[in-house]
């Protein structure tokens, strides 16, 4: 009997060690460990999230100090390779990569960053920004300090993508409203062949590009993020990428295809009484946003702007990133985003009339086809998935999770691809669509965690 109080020791001992174990546990691991249950969604508490992520190894400062020294800090992305890797702790590449398309030329970029020291068997995330944005939104945050692709770069290679138009060396000048997509880098062209470029800026000629540029700059496995309006392709990419993309699928903020979009605006149109359509917009001119716009659902009490108000926040956002970033849309990638069949018709009128105004040799029966891919895009063929968002991204989760868009559009997914596992990570902390510049440390040990779930 002596002896009985020691016969519990090792269980002891062992449930010790568990404890152990579990509170040295990395915090992306225990998100991964979330992630592995399968329910309709995983709501990720604060208190995890907010221990996520890593430090830079020089606080990203080599980076700030470039971006300060620029005017409107739109630093040229190529002199990033001559900073020592050591300090930043990947090495950066700068791309070009110049297309036909339509009988035009057009011109893409992309920012590789590729770890010092990656961790292994993991793929290439490869980022394409939303509407009005480019490559910069995910590389620092309006003051310069390190953004989500810098923090993530660390761990895995990153691919930052400006789609044409987007990026301009230097930056713009001129107001919003009066500005023109950069389509070729190296030379200013006419208003009127713009506006033609406009007009035929089908996410198909988007996709190209992107498509060209993974295949020049990266190899092996890729996870395509594509973010807001930026979601639609990585839907479109599977026949191109399928033995790359391997049936995986990532999104922060991303949505779905344009047909399940279209769905979801319907019924949620008809719940409230009130009509899903929007106007008509002529094709051949960008649209351009005023900071009003930003006050729902873009800030949020993390922003790292500070105001008495959402709209001078907004304001203030504005002004800082007033240069490098385009702040303009083409009216075509709405359309399309939106599945707006009704305006086929419409757009087509538009095109044939910009084509014959500019005198040049364009495919219209070509561009046509194109139109409305988005409405195409499959949603079958698919082995893993996962949205992530958070609670007030209220584009795409609702306090109500049956309002929510990210969870409709993955149970669309479910509904097509039976045997995939798919699941719905929601951030519960109050960021917006735009957690990428409001705690980029924190979303890059998420997405870390996303990456880990696709390829365990």
């Amino acid at each position: 009997m002596i002896h009985a109080p020691f016969s519990r020791l090792p269980a002891l001992t062992l449930a010790g060690s568990l404890l152990f174990a579990l509170a040295a546990a990395a915090p992306e691991d225990e998100l991964l460990e979330l992630l592995r249950k399968d329910q309709p969604y995983t709501m990720v508490p604060a208190s995890l999230f907010d221990r996520l992520g890593w430090d830079l190894p020089d606080g990203g400062n080599a980076v700030k100090k470039l971006a300060q020294a620029a005017s409107g800090g739109a630093f040229d992305p190529k002199e990033l390779e001559s900073l020592p890797q050591e300090k930043i702790g990947y090495r950066a590449q700068w791309h070009v990569i110049r297309y036909p398309y339509y009988g035009l030329e057009w011109d893409i970029t992309g920012l590789y960053l590729k770890p010092r020291n990656p961790l292994p068997g993991l793929p290439t995330v490869v980022y394409v920004h939303g509407g009005l944005a480019n490559f910069y939104e995910f590389f620092v945050d309006p003051y310069n300090n390190p953004g989500l692709g810098q923090y993530l770069a660390q761990k895995i290679p990153v691919l930052l993508i400006s789609i044409p138009g987007n990026y301009k060396p230097g930056g713009w000048n001129e107001p919003p409203a009066t500005r023109k997509p950069a389509y070729l880098l190296d030379r200013e062209l006419s208003g009127e062949e713009v506006g033609l470029r406009n007009s035929i800026f089908t996410r198909a000629l988007m996709a190209e590009g992107v498509w060209r540029l993974i295949e020049t700059a990266t190899q092996g496995p890729v996870l395509l993020s594509g973010h807001s309006n930026g979601g639609e392709i990585q839907f479109m990419s599977d026949r191109r990428l399928k033995d790359r993309l391997r049936g995986m699928s990532l999104g922060w903020g991303t949505g779905g295809p344009a047909s399940l979009r279209r769905n979801w605006e319907d019924e949620a149109a008809r719940e409230s009484n009130r009509s899903g359509e929007r106007p008509y917009v002529a094709v051949t001119e960008v649209g351009g946003r005023e900071p009003e716009m930003y006050t729902n659902g873009y800030v949020g009490p993390l922003n790292p702007i500070s105001g008495k108000t959402k709209l001078e926040v907004a304001q203030k956002w504005f002004e800082l990133e007033g240069r490098r970033r385009p702040q303009f849309i083409q009216p075509i990638l709405g359309v399309e985003h939106s599945g707006r069949t009704d305006l086929r018709e419409n757009v087509q009128k538009t095109i044939r009339e910009a084509v014959l105004k500019s005198g040049l040799q364009i495919d219209t029966q070509a561009v046509f086809a194109d139109l409305l891919a988005t409405m195409k895009s499959p949603i079958s063929g698919y082995q893993r998935m996962i949205w992530t968002t958070a609670v007030l991204d209220d584009g795409h989760w609702d306090p109500d999770p049956k309002k929510a868009r990210e969870l409709y559009v993955a149970d669309g997914f479910r509904e097509q691809n039976p045997l995939a596992q798919i699941r719905v990570a929601v951030y519960d902390v109050p960021m917006t669509h735009y957690g990428h510049i409001e705690r980029p440390k924190q979303l890059a040990g998420g997405t870390l965690a996303a990456v880990k779930w696709l390829y365990e």
